[in-house]
């Protein structure tokens, strides 16, 4: 039996029976080695069921990924099979397995990136450059390397969609070789260093949980951790790994990186900026809270047009403190295809503020009015706005420039709110997920 040391939170993901698995941790935390205990985990227990070892890139693959995973099978007594200097090896890479390996599971013409072991396992390896290469493969379960910087699509529609081989079930909490098909176990886990990265972020609804995060990820002794649906996810500081790192190598990153880039190098913060940002000022923390609706006070409403993704408008409301403006978002509307119409957000508007006792101001795009629309009877948007809404419109309702200002203006000018250099203080209402991830992570071009 084989005892091996991990930090608690390596210990924390190699128990999860959750069925998509995220390691975000500091640089240095060992994310790669954690990944070979695990494969040699799963090829020791469900010999039967074909994985999958990735990468984004082909290089992470050959000169990161598989030399970390095999460098914690070699400790442990795994080495490639040699029929002159290692014949005691139980495994081959990239070749046809020798006659004494188990092959009845499979037979492949070609084993390129393919790894065969002694017991029959196969894992297929490859890079995340290019996804489309793994269409058609069947594996029971996955592990990725370096996720952050891999497109969203590729590992939810083509690595998600491939592991669904059976042989691994999940009984009473325990993992069986057995089972029915609605006890079927195809895990996937993710090992990646800290970014802030929108799909990561809310594929495992991190920003629901900032608080939380930021307040046990920059303990030395403590580390976020926590079940969400069929997710488990854990977050932790390379100071869980510094028996292995060394205090001068973490200490050397933070005195040469600003402390925005300290957070997320070594406390793997998901939520630091990563430069470029374009509302590079906005701060979740201080700009997004509770915003309580007052039917009595006015509604201001942006439209957005864009029927892609989606057809949306924000809400807000304002109120004035001594010399302060207090503008509150307090509700956004953001309708997918087929109602991604101007009209359908119009009627969301009608329905949940039905009983809104004051008037209703809108704002949005100069050109507007040169957008034609899907509806026959209104010549441009506006149009329609103003049919839909006019029970609560009055005299200056409408609110739209001439001109639209530069994008740099536009940019300045709120970057400059959030730094609290005008008399104008910005609350967005917690549930305006979409609102706040634009904040976050919308890029300058």
């Amino acid at each position: 039996m084989i005892t091996q040391t991990v930090s608690a939170p390596q210990k924390s993901i190699l128990t999860s029976i959750s069925a998509i698995n995220l390691f975000l941790s500091g640089v240095g935390s060992g994310k790669t080695h954690l990944l070979g205990i695990k494969t040699y985990q799963l090829i020791r227990k469900f010999p039967k069921v074909r994985g999958f070892i990735g990468a984004n890139t082909y290089l992470q693959l050959v000169q990161s990924t598989l030399f970390r995973i095999r460098e914690y099978w070699k400790s442990i007594g795994i080495v490639e099979y040699d029929k002159e200097s290692h014949p005691e090896g139980q495994y081959v890479v990239g070749k046809k397995p020798p006659a004494h390996f188990n092959v009845e599971g499979h037979n492949f013409d070609d084993y390129y990136a393919i790894i065969s072991f002694i017991n029959g396992c196969v894992i297929f390896i490859g890079s995340m450059e290019r996804a489309q290469s793994h269409e058609g493969k069947e594996f029971g379960w996955a592990v990725l390397d370096e996720t952050k910087d891999t497109d969203e699509s590729d590992v939810k529609e083509i690595i998600i969609a491939r592991i669904r081989q059976r042989g691994m079930y999940l009984v009473d909490g325990q993992l069986s070789d057995t089972g029915t098909p609605a006890q079927q176990y195809n895990p996937l886990f993710i090992a990646t260093s800290p970014a802030k990265v929108d799909w990561i972020n809310a594929w495992f609804k991190l920003d629901e949980h900032l608080d939380e995060i930021t307040n046990t990820i920059y303990s030395k002794d403590r580390f976020f951790s926590k079940k969400i649906d069929d997710k488990f996810v854990c977050i932790s500081s390379t100071w869980h790994n510094v028996h292995n790192v060394g205090e001068n190598y973490i200490n050397n990153i933070l005195s040469n990186n600003t402390e925005e880039r300290g957070r997320a190098l070594i406390y793997s913060n998901p939520f630091t900026l990563v430069g470029g940002e374009f509302y590079s000022s906005f701060d979740r923390l201080k700009h997004v809270g509770k915003c309580t609706y007052d039917k009595t006070k006015p509604l201001h409403i942006s439209f957005d047009q864009n029927s892609v993704p989606y057809n949306s408008c924000s809400i807000w409301q304002f109120e004035r403190k001594e010399d302060i403006w207090w503008s509150y978002c307090i509700d956004e509307i953001a309708l997918e295809n087929p109602r991604n119409s101007t009209e359908e957000v119009c009627e969301d508007i009608l329905m949940r503020y039905a009983g809104h006792k004051s008037a209703i101001y809108y704002y949005g795009d100069a050109s507007g009015k040169a957008r034609s629309t899907m509806n026959k009877e209104f010549k441009h948007h506006y149009e329609i706005i103003e049919y839909k809404l006019r029970r609560f419109l009055v005299n200056g309702s409408a609110r739209m420039m001439r001109q639209n200002p530069s994008i740099t203006k536009r940019r300045d000018f709120i970057n400059r709110i959030f730094e609290e250099k005008l008399p104008i203080r910005i609350l967005i209402d917690e549930t305006c997920k979409l609102m706040v991830a634009d904040m976050m992570y919308v890029k300058q071009d």
